[in-house]
């Protein structure tokens, strides 16, 4: 029985044994990146609640201008692997340069977006102080990291559609050890160094943003010259590739966009009753993304090894990768969950220092059972990752962007009705916004089950290899 068990969940094509190779280092340098942001508002909470509150808002706000780009160029990587599965890796790196030449065209979009999404601080009623904090680090992280961010997403992709993603874990470490230096450094001034706060967050953010986005250009450029891959002329402008990587990455990159536009309405909405809740929020925001970002990493394991299986012609493989990173999310969310209802007091105790003089009773009182309501959607997130990167992978992804549309704006609209039409308490509008989370993973789920994401796989893989000539 137990043998048969295994040979049914984990042996085979599509099976786990087959997703954990590319998962597993996705899920951890994902807990590397977060790790990142994690530490810059921890080490933030010791120079003040609104110097937290803010580096969070922020960065999800400058994040938010270029998510639109990052979601389109990292479609890179499901086309990379359809070619790879397919047997054409010559393809690949031609792919990728096309991503990143899209990527310097898109900069100047991103940085004109900021000059309306700064307006939102003011737009939401947060403190004087808060909006200050939120402009500083918010022109810092966009300008700095924008360009960072738009290209290492396909240099990442690629890594990601070929399989490779060990090289990733290593480049995001590598990034995480110099942000935890760096921010130590020039948020309290040590050994010499500035005392900067906010702004020297923001600096360390940069300085690991251009160290593993420079660790995967070396990489990339020394894979490229492989035999496998080797193409003399993948550098060329493509307008194949290009048209066909708009087609099916722009749904991608809405997707992606309204997404993150409606989650940071809902943390600015939170952010507006007052200081202390601010605070709260960034706390069970900081634990909750900890948590989140390694289901990312699932997503995209289960996006390549779909697409891998569909170039491959392996329709059953395809599938079964689906659930397999279905069972992945639920397990790691249930592991998630356990600890989020058991140990909320000792979660946010660590950001809530009594030293220097700050009071965070309040913050302490607000945040714990906003923790323990957040351990209930972790699960529908895990079901609702694992298939979106299914129809990712299979091409579906205006269906994908359709859904990620209705559900998260459902969830934004619930936030803006029970906080200023309803006037429930913090803690009222948040449960609303958790358990209307169940709407996301039931409609993907049923989209998944309807099965067209099979037939693009045969009728849309024809039409883009037409479009991207032979090399």
């Amino acid at each position: 029985m137990i043998k048969q068990f295994f040979h049914k969940h984990w042996d085979g094509a599509g099976g786990i044994a087959a997703l954990i190779p590319i998962a597993v280092p996705m899920i951890v340098s994902n807990i590397f990146d977060t790790v990142m942001m994690f530490m810059d508002r921890m080490y933030l909470s010791y120079v003040g609640k609104e110097h937290m509150a803010s580096c969070m808002n922020a960065g999800l706000t400058a994040f938010s201008c270029m998510i639109f780009f990052v979601g389109v160029i990292s479609y890179v990587s499901a086309m990379v692997a359809r070619y790879y599965g397919a047997g054409q890796a010559t393809k690949c790196p031609r792919i990728v340069f096309q991503g990143l030449q899209l990527g310097l065209l898109a900069y100047p979009l991103v940085v004109a977006s900021g000059f309306v999404a700064v307006r939102t601080f003011a737009w939401a009623g947060h403190d004087p102080l808060q909006i200050k904090l939120e402009t500083t680090y918010f022109w810092y992280f966009l300008l700095g990291g924008g360009i960072l961010a738009l290209l290492r997403a396909p240099l990442a992709a690629f890594f990601s559609g070929i399989g490779k993603t060990k090289i990733i874990m290593w480049a995001s470490f590598a990034a995480m050890l110099v942000n935890l230096v760096f921010d130590y450094l020039l948020i309290f001034g040590k050994f010499g160094f500035p005392k900067l706060g906010i702004v020297g967050a923001a600096l360390g953010t940069i300085l690991a943003s251009l160290t593993v986005t420079g660790i995967l250009s070396f990489v990339f450029l020394r894979y490229s010259r492989k035999k496998e891959y080797r193409n003399l002329l993948a550098w060329k402008y493509d307008p194949g590739i290009l048209r066909a990587l708009l087609k099916f990455g722009i749904p991608n990159g809405v997707d992606s966009l309204l997404g993150t536009t409606a989650f940071n309405l809902a943390i600015a909405v939170f952010h507006g009753y007052g200081v202390d809740a601010a605070a709260a929020i960034t706390i069970v925001m900081n634990w909750d993304l900890l948590s989140f970002f390694p289901l990312m990493g699932v997503q995209i394991a289960v996006t390549t090894l779909v697409s891998q299986n569909l170039g491959a012609g392996n329709l059953k493989g395809a599938e079964r990768a689906a659930y397999s990173g279905c069972k992945l999310t639920v397990c790691y969310s249930l592991f998630i969950m356990a600890i989020f209802i058991g140990l909320p007091g000792f979660l946010v105790s660590l950001f809530t220092p009594e030293s220097s003089g700050l009071d965070y009773s309040t913050v302490t009182k607000m945040a714990v059972p906003l923790l323990r309501w957040a351990a209930c959607y972790l699960i529908f997130d895990g079901v609702y990752l694992a298939f979106s990167g299914a129809l990712r992978g299979g091409g579906d992804t205006f269906w994908a962007m359709l859904i990620g549309l209705v559900f998260h704006w459902f969830l934004a609209a619930n936030v803006l009705v029970t906080t200023y039409v309803l006037d429930f308490s913090l803690l009222g509008s948040w449960r609303v916004w958790v358990l209307s989370s169940v709407l996301g993973s039931t409609l993907i789920y049923w989209r998944f089950r309807q099965g067209h994401w099979k037939k693009i796989k045969f009728s849309q893989t024809e039409k883009v290899q037409e479009e991207l000539p032979a090399c």
